[in-house]
């Protein structure tokens, strides 16, 4: 099976919801001590904050990423015509 299949992304995508499921059912269940306690924040006690925090900051790079990829990209002809 190729992953350019639309019956492999299809799987793909319910892998990876799946992955993402049982990564949040597992961080429900493990204590999570305040970092930053004494500044008054305890966003990072909120139960799920850290696959969230992971999921946010990947969507985040992909979007500069791709954001980049527009900005830098050159024409086919940019060094001249062959």
């Amino acid at each position: 099976m190729k992953l350019d299949d639309p019956q492999a992304i299809k799987w793909l995508w319910a892998g990876g919801l799946v992955l993402l499921a049982v990564v949040m059912l597992v961080d429900a269940f493990v204590p999570h001590h305040p970092h930053f306690e004494g500044d008054g924040v305890t966003i990072d006690t909120l139960p799920e904050f850290f696959p969230l925090y992971g999921f946010l900051s990947g969507f985040v790079m992909v979007v500069v990423a791709k954001a980049l990829g527009v900005a830098l990209s050159r024409k086919d002809n940019y060094y001249g015509d062959d």
